[in-house]
C-alpha cells in the first residue's frame, strides 16, 4: 500500500533556485520538499563566476560558512577587451563583500541540496513515470511508493518553467543567445574572469577549481553553422583572433564543445494562486552580467517569503511585479554594455544589440 504526507510546499527543481527556496522555506519552519531529477555531473553549466555579491543571499540563508569551506577559486576582478583593442581591468579590492569566485559547480549544487536537507526539507529523486500534477485546489507528486500533497508549489525547473508554462505563462525572450563550452586544463593560474568580446559575439574565460578551465564564445543561434565540424572551425577562427581567451585554456583542447542555451528572458505570468516561479523558470538573464546565480538565490529568498506571507495573494502579486521590475532594470544595463562595442556595426549579432529595444 502507498504511504504518503501532506506538507506545506512541494519545490519541483533541485538547482540553486530550487534548493535556495527549499532551505529558507524549511528554516522558518514550514514543511517542504525539493523534487529533483537526475542530471549527469558532465552536464555543462554556465554561471561558472558569481561577483562579490552573492555572499549576501549565501548569508541569508545560513550557507556561507559552507560556501567557504567548500574551496571555490578567489576571482578577486576582471580583465576586458570591450569596445577597445587595449584590455582594461575591474577589480574588486574596495568591494564591501571582497572578491568574486570561480565554482565547483557541481560542488556549489549538491551543498545547497544537503543544507536543505539539514534545514529539514525531503529531497526527492524523481524517477520515469513520477508525475507531479494539480490535485484539487493544490498539487501532489506521485512517487514510486509513496505520495506527497501540498497546497502550494514552487516551479524551479529552469529554462522549461514546467510548471508556469502550463499555466499561462510564456516565456517572452529577448535575444537568440547561445554559448559554445568547453572545460579543459587551464594553462595560467591566473585567478581572474577574462570578458572579450569579437566580430561575432564575446568570450568568457576563468580558472575553476583543481586547475581546471572554462572558455565559452557566445553568439546568436543563427549566427551559428550546424554540424560540429563547421562549429569547430568557428570556434577556432574566432579564438585565433582573440588576445584574452586564447590564452586560458591549455592547447589542443581535447574536450567536445557543449550547446548551451543562454537567452535573456522572462515568463510572462509568474505566479498563481497556488503557484510562483524562481530562478530561470521565472526570468534569465544574459551571462555578461554574471549575476545570474545571485538572481535566481535572491528570487528564491522573496519567494519563501511570498509563499509564507499572511496574505499571501498580495504577497505574490508583489513577488511578480519586482521580477518584472528587476527585468526591466537588467535589460536596460544590457542594452547599455552591448552599446558600449561599436568597432562591428555591420556585423549581426552587434546590429541586433545595438537596435535593441
Amino acid at each position: 500500500m502507498t504511504v504518503g504526507a501532506t506538507l506545506d510546499v512541494l519545490v519541483l527543481g533541485g538547482g540553486p533556485a530550487g534548493a535556495a527556496t527549499g532551505i529558507a522555506l524549511a528554516r522558518a519552519g514550514a514543511s517542504v520538499a525539493v523534487l529533483s531529477r537526475y542530471e549527469g555531473r558532465d552536464r555543462p553549466r554556465l554561471g561558472e563566476t558569481v561577483p562579490p555579491g552573492i555572499v549576501g543571499p549565501l548569508a541569508r540563508l545560513g550557507v556561507w560558512d559552507a560556501f567557504r569551506a567548500d574551496r571555490h577559486v578567489p576571482a578577486p576582478g576582471t580583465v576586458v577587451r570591450w569596445g577597445a583593442d587595449e584590455p582594461f581591468e575591474n577589480d574588486y579590492i574596495l568591494n564591501a563583500h571582497g572578491d568574486g569566485w570561480h565554482l565547483d559547480r557541481s560542488r556549489f549544487d549538491a551543498t545547497l541540496l544537503r543544507r536543505a536537507a539539514e534545514a529539514g526539507a525531503q529531497l526527492c529523486q524523481l524517477a520515469s513515470g513520477d508525475r507531479v500534477e494539480p490535485d484539487g485546489p493544490g498539487w501532489c507528486a506521485r512517487l514510486r511508493e509513496r505520495w506527497l500533497r501540498a497546497p502550494f508549489l514552487v516551479d524551479a525547473t529552469g529554462r522549461a518553467a514546467c510548471v508556469g508554462r502550463r499555466h499561462g505563462g510564456r516565456r517572452e525572450r529577448t535575444d537568440r543567445l547561445v554559448g559554445l563550452v568547453r572545460f579543459g586544463a587551464a594553462a595560467d593560474p591566473d585567478p581572474r574572469t577574462f570578458l572579450e568580446s569579437s566580430a561575432g559575439g564575446w568570450w568568457y574565460a576563468a580558472v575553476l577549481p583543481g586547475a581546471r578551465a572554462v572558455t565559452a564564445f557566445f553568439t546568436d543561434a543563427d549566427l551559428l553553422p550546424a554540424g560540429p565540424a563547421q562549429r569547430e572551425r568557428l570556434w577556432a577562427r574566432e579564438l585565433s583572433e582573440t588576445r584574452l581567451a586564447a590564452g586560458v585554456m591549455a592547447a589542443p583542447p581535447s574536450a567536445p564543445l557543449h550547446l548551451a542555451v543562454a537567452n535573456t528572458g522572462i515568463l510572462s505570468q509568474c505566479a498563481g494562486p497556488n503557484w510562483l516561479a524562481v530562478g530561470d523558470a521565472a526570468r534569465t538573464l544574459d551571462p555578461l552580467s554574471g549575476q545570474g546565480l545571485e538572481a535566481a538565490m535572491t528570487s528564491a529568498i522573496r519567494a519563501a517569503d511570498a509563499v509564507l506571507d499572511g496574505r499571501r495573494a498580495a504577497a505574490l502579486e508583489t513577488f511578480s511585479r519586482q521580477t518584472l521590475e528587476a527585468h526591466r532594470r537588467h535589460l536596460s544595463g544590457r542594452l547599455t554594455h552591448y552599446g558600449r562595442e561599436q568597432r562591428w556595426p555591420a556585423r549581426p549579432f552587434w546590429q541586433r544589440r545595438h537596435t535593441a529595444a
